[in-house]
């Protein structure tokens, strides 16, 4: 499987990356299962594994630590700290002062049963935090210290995020993790310009853009329950044309979807959800299929056409957690 730079740093990531959010937590997946498809993902080459503290309450590390075995200098683990799941796992809440957060970073050190991580992200901060200088020292010392290779932010828990986004790139943070689709194109598109490590999720725009879960249904355990489900039907209907286009170039539209996102040279790792094997090798190809002019500038005039006042809907529905 083809590597990427992850920004200016020198850590190669695969073009696809396995996200442990989907394999153990309470909302998605079968934990007796993600053991199989971390070991799987080595084999076929993957050696990007996305996680953070909070999923499963520690349980997503405690796993990936476990699988990983023997193989911990041959993978890269992204982990994310913020969110305080130790004094209330029901409703863990968002804490950045520095003892919590030297705290947070050595529990999950002992989970992934590892002396340091690839990558360390802030968990969903706010602008208040990305523009905090003592925080971003306090980053940096954990790199100085060793317990960290690069540092970044992860936006969310949805779209838009662009002062935070465009913020934490001012300020000389590594990397971003963030969403970015066919068509939920901003403000993705203004990160990509900097030449940051970027980790791109939700692929598949919440399932619309994977044909094999047509047709979607609301479910409050899926990262589509942030969407409205009048955006969902909107989108699955506007594509349909898309879905033909791709099947007439020999493709999925799920696979299209991926092959769209790793067209963008700057785009590190992709981390579609994958729940099984046939998933993850079937992604695993897309991830090596390569785009043409001619398909990009369809794309574009699709996007233009039929999806940006989709994703300009995306970014006001967002509004709400800020």
């Amino acid at each position: 499987m083809i590597q990427r730079n992850f920004g200016d740093t020198k850590i190669a990531v695969s073009a696809l990356g396995v996200g442990m959010w989907s394999l153990v937590t309470d909302w998605w997946g079968e934990p007796d299962k993600a053991q199989e498809i971390i070991k799987k993902s080595m084999e076929i080459g993957v050696n990007f594994f996305d996680t953070a503290d909070m999923y499963g309450n520690g349980k997503a590390e405690e796993i990936l630590g476990k699988s990983l075995g023997s193989n911990r200098d041959k993978v890269v683990i992204l982990t994310k700290i913020g969110y305080d799941f130790y004094t209330n796992k029901f409703k863990p809440k968002q804490r950045y002062d520095l003892e919590y957060l030297r705290f947070a970073v050595n529990e999950s050190l002992k989970r992934l049963s590892t002396d340091y991580v690839d990558v360390l992200m802030l968990h969903n901060p706010k602008l208040k935090d990305i523009s905090n200088k003592e925080l971003l020292d306090f980053m940096r010392s954990l790199k100085s210290d060793g317990l960290a290779r690069s540092v970044g932010v992860a936006l969310g828990p949805t779209l838009g995020w662009e002062e935070e986004g465009l913020k934490a790139i001012e300020m000389g943070y590594e990397g971003l993790e963030h969403i970015f689709n066919l068509i939920e194109q901003y403000p993705a598109r203004k990160f990509l310009q900097f030449n940051v490590g970027h980790v791109v999720r939700v692929p598949h725009a919440s399932d619309v853009l994977n044909d094999l879960k047509w047709p979607l249904k609301e479910d409050p355990k899926l990262h589509r329950h942030f969407k409205s489900m009048d955006w969902i039907s909107r989108a699955v209907e506007r594509s349909i044309e898309l879905k033909k286009y791709a099947e007439k170039r020999g493709m999925k539209l799920r696979d299209l979807a991926i092959a769209f996102i790793l067209s963008h040279r700057t785009v590190s790792s992709v981390i579609p959800n994958i729940t099984n094997l046939k998933e993850l090798e079937e992604f695993s190809k897309a991830s090596d299929l390569t785009l043409d002019e001619s398909d990009l500038e369809f794309l574009e005039n699709y996007y233009n056409t039929n999806y940006k006042d989709l994703n300009e809907e995306s970014i006001r529905e967002t509004l709400i957690y800020k």
